[in-house]
Formats: C-alpha cells, sequence, structure tokens
C-alpha cells in the first residue's frame, strides 16, 4: 500500500515538473522569438531577466521531471521482469520443468508471441529439451 502512494507521488511530482518546467521554458522562447520592437529599454531588460528567469526554473524541473518518470519507467520494468520470473519458476517447479507457450502467456498475461520470445530466452540460458506433440504444440523441458 505505502509502494502503491509512494509511485503516484512520484509519478504526479514527475507530471507537475515536467509540465511547469515546460511552462517555464516557454518564456525565453516567446521573448526571444518575437521581441518587442516598440518596447523601453527597461521594458527589454524586464524581457530578457524573465527569459533567463524561465531558464533557471524550467531547465531544473524539466531535468529532475524526466529522472523520475526515468526511475520510474525502470522501476516497473524491472518489477515486470520479476513478476514474469516468478511466474516462470512457479510453473515449472508444478509441471516438473515442462512448460508451453500458451501456458505461460495464461498465467503471466502475456501475447503469445511475447510468451515464446521469453521462452526461447530462457532455453538458451537454462539449456532445455523441446517436445513438439501431434497439435504442433512446443514443449519446453527444463532439468530441475
Amino acid at each position: 500500500m505505502a509502494g502503491t502512494i509512494m509511485k503516484t507521488i512520484a509519478k504526479l511530482s514527475a507530471g507537475l515538473l515536467l509540465a511547469f518546467g515546460s511552462i517555464f521554458l516557454m518564456v525565453p522562447v516567446l521573448v526571444w522569438t518575437f521581441p518587442d520592437r516598440d518596447a523601453s529599454p527597461e521594458d527589454i531588460q524586464e524581457d530578457k531577466d524573465a527569459a533567463l528567469g524561465g531558464l533557471f526554473l524550467g531547465i531544473p524541473s524539466v531535468a529532475w521531471g524526466a529522472w523520475l518518470a526515468r526511475g520510474l519507467h525502470k522501476q516497473a520494468k524491472k518489477e515486470e521482469c520479476d513478476r514474469l520470473n516468478s511466474t516462470f519458476y512457479q510453473i515449472l517447479q508444478k509441471s516438473n520443468g515442462q512448460i508451453t507457450v500458451l501456458r505461460l502467456a495464461m498465467e503471466a498475461k502475456l501475447p503469445g508471441k511475447a510468451a515464446k520470445q521469453y521462452l526461447d530466452e530462457k532455453a538458451k540460458e537454462f539449456p532445455a529439451n523441446f517436445h513438439v506433440t501431434e497439435n504442433g504444440d512446443i514443449i519446453y523441458r527444463f532439468h530441475l
């Protein structure tokens, strides 16, 4: 529960930092793209100061938001990998080292292609034998 709350806070923080940082970065773009030709020297200096302020606030905000978002993405990928490995090992224990693409896809809630790719990778990592059934299904046999 606490992990879910922390993830939600991190997602909100990343989104807000990226949004506000982007808004701050629009200020220098607007000031430098559309300068006021009829402005007084004081107004021009004020615009330059606003542009610098936008840079000083925008760049760190966007960088921090991107860093948070990247960390969340990496964490989600790791959790998905851990979940998939756990499902794979549980199936192997229950079925005495035998597994099919369909069974992994069903239990891990994966598309068939992803389940086949995963099993092919695991078959290389842990040398496995293959058996083709009369229906054409491939049974992967891992030695426990």
